[in-house]
């Protein structure tokens, strides 16, 4: 029993230690380069002042995502030991199925060429699991029932990446953390070698390119697109905007959180015309049923 209050009490001490380090610690969602990089970025693509909307919204939806964004930002460290144990099971059947196609065993320490390959496996089978979980909740009409919180506000702001209830970011997080691991064990499977989770899944150079990348604008009424080539491949703010449009034919579309290549495969990619604008929020009218089987019943 001591042991746990211990282990609760260190866990409250990491986050809030976090907090006070959020705007100068690389792996915070909030790291001053970044911050900059996205207001740099609205400074260009944001001039026109019909796009903010009213004022009055912001302040109505801000103790909501402040109170989101202290909630949920301290599930990482309460949650610390079962998202480890997640990503050591991923890690174990990635390295196992691997194994038993390539029938290499397990031998030496990586080097970094395989260090980077891993840190990018565990990006994307990441970011798929992500996929997978943003779309349930928008396809299963229970799980709807708390996302639509995330779609409410008619405003967007980099704060509103953290308005979900607690335990639907507790799905996210650990379908997150199990294909991370899954995509490490898998690479270091296929090499013969071993990739302890911790070595990559500290701060993954790939997610911290992503947190550069102008992810902040993504929750933003920046419409801010990428070059077309790279539209198919990345999500940019623009399509993450679509995606919370009210629009009927932009419903359900671009679930991807990083890559696009999930959307693309699967039915739900949507790229939005040259300078396109939306309005956001959940409308009166709402499907009475949505299907993992894609908008409209497709793809």
């Amino acid at each position: 029993m001591a042991e746990t209050v211990s282990r609760w009490d260190r866990a409250v001490d990491d986050w809030s230690s976090s907090l006070l380090g959020m705007l100068t610690a690389p792996e915070s969602v909030l790291w001053w380069p970044g911050l900059a990089i996205a207001l740099a970025a609205a400074l260009c693509f944001g001039r026109e002042r019909d796009l903010w909307g009213r004022a009055r919204d912001y302040w109505r939806e801000l103790p909501i995502d402040a109170g989101c964004f202290l909630a949920n930002s301290a599930l990482p460290f309460l949650l610390a030991p079962w998202l480890y144990t997640l990503s050591l099971i991923g890690n174990r059947l990635g390295t196992a199925f691997a194994a038993a196609l390539s029938g290499a065993t397990p031998a030496g320490e990586p080097g970094w060429p395989l260090l980077l390959v891993a840190a990018l496996a565990a990006f994307v089978a990441g970011d798929f699991a992500l996929y997978w979980t943003h779309r349930l909740f928008h396809a299963v009409p229970l799980l709807w029932r708390s996302h639509r919180l995330h779609h409410a506000p008619p405003v967007l702001t980099p704060l509103t990446a953290f308005r979900f209830w607690p335990w639907e970011q507790v799905v996210h997080l650990s379908g997150n953390m199990l294909g991370q691991g899954l995509g490490l064990g898998f690479v270091a499977g296929m090499a013969g070698t071993q990739v302890p989770p911790l070595t990559v899944l500290g701060v993954n150079a790939f997610m911290l390119i992503w947190g550069l990348a102008f992810a902040h604008l993504r929750h933003s009424p920046v419409p801010m697109p990428f070059p077309r080539l790279l539209s198919g491949w990345l999500i940019s703010p623009h399509m993450h905007q679509l995606h919370h449009s009210l629009a009927d034919e932009h419903r359900d579309r671009n679930f991807g959180t990083a890559l696009a290549i999930w959307d693309r495969m699967f039915g739900t990619y949507a790229l939005p015309a040259k300078g396109e604008r939306f309005r956001f929020g959940v409308g009166a009218a709402e499907p009475s049923s949505r299907s993992v089987a894609g908008p409209g019943g497709q793809g």
